[in-house]
């Protein structure tokens, strides 16, 4: 199958909450304050349940919203990672972008992934932490040589010179998603990067501020980390061998 290139004409942004009050809140409001706030279609905040302090918060926030765009979305999975898959199913924009709402992940990006986007409307354009030119604050060492070493091993597996190719935020066009035919929400999370890099999607990084969050605590353990080392690994290799999805010209 080849993949339609398409045109930007707006952005979905969700952004994932648990238990963040002022970070989702100062999240909210600096992507409102950005440059690429009028090309938004809509600011989708995800909370984990309906008794978390995210989800109360996001009341709070579309109440005051004056400008229409802000919406409250309940997850239906229980795990971080089968709710990334839900989400692109929702989207009815030309572009959509995930992120977190503890402010580690920087709002400031969002206007330089939408002029990217204007240029490169049918590249995934990612947030890197570790390229020339960003900012990591916070980053424990153990879980910075893990990271390097699971990016540099993506890198060389796929033969391309990335970064961060786990992270996910990025800016993501509906039809590359659509064209790569995502099908198992298990391993969604883990494929996100690579079905696009192993079918030969353009893919661009930018640099980043990346700030260690300053309210409530990761939910991340070490155990955890490892465990989805592992799974991201696996899956990267299964990619590479299978059969590409898209015929690019």
């Amino acid at each position: 199958m080849s993949c339609k290139i398409p045109e930007f004409q707006s952005v979905t942004v969700f952004i994932l909450t648990n238990d963040e009050t002022t970070l989702l809140r100062k999240t909210v409001e600096e992507i409102k304050k950005s440059d690429g706030f009028s090309d938004i279609s809509k600011i989708v905040l995800v909370a984990k349940n309906n008794s978390c302090n995210g989800y109360v918060e996001a009341e709070r926030l579309i109440d005051e919203d004056t400008s229409g765009k802000v919406n409250l979305y309940l997850q239906k999975s229980d795990t971080v990672e089968l709710c990334i898959a839900e989400l692109p199913l929702l989207v009815t924009d030309s572009h959509f972008i995930i992120m977190a709402g503890d402010m580690e992940m920087n709002p400031g990006e969002i206007s330089a992934f939408i002029k990217m986007a204007k240029e490169s409307p049918e590249a995934v354009i990612c947030a890197a932490k570790w390229m020339k030119g960003s900012v990591v604050e916070g980053y424990g060492i153990i879980h910075e040589i893990g990271s390097r070493t699971m990016n540099t091993f993506i890198s060389l597996l796929f033969g391309k010179r990335v970064k961060d190719p786990f992270s996910i935020y990025q800016i993501y066009p509906l039809s590359v998603y659509k064209a790569l035919n995502f099908s198992n929400p298990y391993v969604f999370a883990y494929e996100y990067t690579v079905k696009a890099l192993h079918n030969g999607i353009e893919y661009k990084e930018i640099p980043t501020t990346y700030k260690k969050r300053s309210e409530g605590k990761s939910h991340v353990d070490a155990k955890k980390m490892v465990r989805t080392a592992i799974a991201f690994c696996l899956t990267s290799l299964k990619i590479r061998f299978s059969e590409r999805v898209i015929n690019k010209k």
